[in-house]
């Protein structure tokens, strides 16, 4: 799916989750308006930055949340609401 701006939108390909996880290992993180040209992709550089972050960076816990962080979450929404 292509937009009038050439930048393409949509669901990511391995392929490209492949080119922007080397092209973070080559050059760290930050830089952002120049990972889209480092890694070849046709994606924005916000696109990149947030494919990072909310799926790829292998720091991100996957797991499930344990009872003791349950518990926490529902007295703080408890306590301070939707602030």
């Amino acid at each position: 799916m292509d937009n009038t701006s050439g930048v393409k939108k949509g669901t990511w390909t391995n392929e490209e989750d492949n080119l922007l996880k080397a092209c973070i290992n080559k050059y760290g993180q930050g830089k952002w308006h120049l990972v889209p040209r480092r890694a070849g992709l046709n994606r924005c550089r916000k696109s990149c930055r947030l494919r990072w972050f909310n799926y790829l960076n292998p720091t991100i816990n996957k797991e499930r949340f344990s009872e003791d962080e349950v518990d926490m979450i529902l007295r703080l929404q408890k306590l301070l609401k939707n602030r």
